[in-house]
């Protein structure tokens, strides 16, 4: 999309700053490249001790009937979900696929198991997605999961032991699954959490080992599968050593990379309901900061593997952790995030394969709400339904006249006003000369050595956080600051190593606001940084150090500690409108998907598209950007919306806080349609006009 525009204050509430008109060029031979539906996938969850998950598959399946349940078939249809992810999430460390498989008498707590799994995919026409537990079992266990699917029902038997095949085919799928895509885990820097008997967490380069001996065991068996491995959810281009090692290690033979995409990320229940406008204000500015992430990421491939590796968005969404004023996650502006990722996912120069929504049904993010009908489709849903019914096969570049706005930044969102900017990092180490405030807690001894330096012995045998010396400054808010020093350990034992970490005063349990280096099991002394974006409301920061959720003795050194500010890169003021197109395969038809990330006014809008002969328009739109679909479920709802065309020219006007898709029939393309060549939209869509989507 390329954009010319003229500025206006993001924070203004006059819908005269708002209402400026846009103008929006399409030449059908500009063309970007197809589109891969594959960006177009879900995510679908399976907890094997929660029955409505382990039995109902979060609502997807039947047990009763064996069978997966219609009318939810029929929702991932309409939605044009093309890939399925399972099981999703955190439950993936530890999740033993083998007590998902067999004789339903020998599970009857686990009736949704993995052929299960499979035939619902079947059922939608879906892509599946496999997370191999990385925190469970061990290479031959993943060879046997191929072996399961992939192998023919003929007493091959390739990895001898349990025929897995032919216990396939009493379940009865006596044909092969043929699944090709595989991730090696989920998140898995974090560690397991504690699931199973106790916290463990892989060093990057015990993952990056596990994971080429994974991908030889499973290729051994079938070579045409796909191996994915995890690298850090970072959203800014300071990529951590989890994501440096393993690229380093296993990136020449990495099958693809994967990348979970979360922001912004908003944690209160405190703020007042005007806080929406804020925060979506915010919000809706991501797109400039996941292209220049992902260019990053790029050439971080190119530098340390050689080569640009494919990489998979397996989970993206807004994180919006809370309930008040409303669950943002569910609301309007969450959609039109979702929207906006889609067009990030479509460019082709980020090298992206496939990318999964968290995710599809109930629980707590699902897009789609109920056990049994009638169902609730949320906000979210939306977008997805938009571009499976009008979005078409090739993409293309629009030019784009519109106001743009100065986005304040916060929550992990970089700010982005007025011309660009280079970035810069301020030389003033602005942590004031103290000594570490010293908590006293049983098993740790605290104290300095020589030159200011932290000396952390941990002697103790249960599981522990360490956080227990700090650092506190004051700091400007919606700024960017780096946080650096030097780390060494000795004899540390446990797995997870020592950290520098920098967040908000008010602390994390009231904010969520934080930002960590990244850790260091080192014996010599590592340099350590990171980069964090103050809070709106923030006046002051601490400085803590760190060693997370572990066990076992050592002892931590952390040294030159300092804290200067930074100028970010700077994308200048944002767009108002966010425009993706396309064009059908067979030039029947065009698509235009556009954001208005105006929230207080309506924008008009002139599209000029050389031969148009009809146009008709639908929008996603409610009351308010934070409006849900909870209490009454047509609040957030699609609608038509008036088009005018003349002269090869459409007008309309866009709702403010809407997605709106418009659909311009050719000319020589078929019989005008009634009304003289001039179309009005339709709940339906391209349908009103005889021409179906696909």
């Amino acid at each position: 999309m390329r954009v010319a525009a003229v500025t206006v204050s993001l924070l203004a509430t006059a819908g005269v700053a708002w209402g400026a008109p846009a103008t929006i060029r399409l030449d059908p031979t500009k063309q970007l490249g197809p589109v891969n539906k594959l960006v177009f996938g879900n995510n679908m969850l399976a907890y094997q001790e929660a029955p409505e998950y382990a039995d109902l598959g979060a609502g997807l399946w039947d047990p009763e009937n064996g069978r997966s349940v219609p009318e939810m078939v029929q929702l991932a249809k309409e939605a044009g979900l093309t890939v399925s992810r399972w099981p999703g999430g955190c439950a993936a460390h530890t999740y033993n696929w083998k007590l998902t498989v067999g004789p339903l008498a020998q599970r009857p707590h686990i009736r949704f198991g993995l052929s299960q799994f499979l035939q619902n995919c079947k059922d939608i026409g879906a892509l599946p997605v496999l997370t191999v537990a990385e925190y469970w079992g061990e290479p031959q266990d993943a060879a046997d999961l191929v072996e399961y699917l992939n192998a023919p029902n003929d007493g091959s038997n390739p990895n001898g032991g349990t025929d897995w095949a032919a216990l396939r085919a009493a379940e009865g799928y006596p044909q092969p699954w043929r699944v090709q895509w595989f991730e090696y885990g989920n998140e898995s820097d974090h560690g397991n959490h504690g699931q199973g008997d106790a916290f463990k967490r892989w060093t990057p380069e015990q993952y990056a080992q596990r994971y080429l001996a994974y991908r030889a065991a499973m290729k051994a068996v079938d070579p045409t599968i796909k191996l994915g491995a995890v690298l850090e959810n970072t959203a800014t281009p300071d990529f951590g050593e989890w994501t440096r090692t393993v690229l380093r290690l296993a990136g020449r033979q990495m099958d693809f990379a994967i990348h979970h995409a979360y922001r912004p990320g908003y944690y209160s229940d405190d703020d007042p309901p005007e806080i929406a406008q804020r925060l979506f204000t915010v919000a809706l500015s991501t797109p400039a900061q996941w292209h220049d992430h992902y260019a990053a990421l790029r050439a971080l491939m190119r530098e340390l593997a050689g080569r640009e590796i494919p990489l998979a968005i397996t989970e993206y969404n807004g994180h919006f952790v809370q309930e008040k004023p409303v669950p943002f996650r569910l609301c309007l502006g969450d959609a039109l995030i979702v929207a906006q990722m889609l067009h990030v996912f479509l460019h082709p120069e980020n090298g992206i394969v496939m990318a999964n929504f968290w995710q599809f049904a109930n629980e707590y993010w699902g897009m789609v709400k109920g056990y049994q009908a009638p169902y609730v489709r949320r906000p979210m849903y939306y977008p997805f339904y938009l571009y499976a019914k009008h979005f078409g096969d090739v993409l293309l570049e629009p030019e784009v006249q519109c106001a743009t706005y100065d986005n304040p930044g916060g929550w992990g969102v970089v700010p982005m006003t007025g011309p660009p900017q280079p970035f810069r990092l301020f030389e003033e180490n602005l942590l004031p000369k103290q000594e570490w405030t010293l908590s006293p807690v049983d098993g740790v001894t605290q104290g300095l050595g020589p030159d200011d330096t932290l000396v952390v012995r941990l002697d103790r045998t249960d599981e522990f956080n360490y956080y227990h010396a700090h650092k506190t400054m004051p700091v400007e808010p919606s700024t960017t600051y780096r946080l650096s020093g030097e780390i060494r350990v000795e004899g540390l034992t446990g797995g997870r190593g020592a950290q520098l970490q920098i967040g908000d005063a008010r602390g994390w349990t009231e904010t969520r606001s934080a930002a960590l280096t990244a850790e260091v099991n080192a014996e010599q002394w590592t340099p350590v940084s990171v980069d964090y974006l103050t809070l709106p409301d923030a006046t002051a920061v601490q400085v803590i150090a760190r060693r997370l959720e572990s066990t076992g003795q050592g002892t931590l050194y952390l040294r030159n500690v300092k804290v200067q500010r930074v100028q970010p890169r700077n994308f200048g003021a944002q767009p108002i409108l966010d425009v993706n197109a396309s064009r059908s395969a067979d030039g029947l038809r065009i698509c235009l998907m556009i954001v208005n990330r105006a929230l207080n006014a309506s924008t008009p809008v002139t599209i000029t598209v050389p031969g148009a002969q009809s146009v008709l328009a639908e929008t996603l739109t409610g009351p308010t950007v934070d409006a849900t679909n909870e209490q009454n479920p047509t609040n957030v709802h699609l609608e038509p919306l008036p088009a005018q065309l003349a002269a090869g020219q459409i007008t309309l006007d866009l709702p403010k806080h809407s997605l709106t898709a418009v659909v311009v029939r050719m000319w020589g393309q078929g019989p005008s349609p009634p009304g003289g060549g001039v179309g009005a939209a339709s709940p339906r869509g391209c349908a009103v006009y005889g021409v179906q989507h696909g």
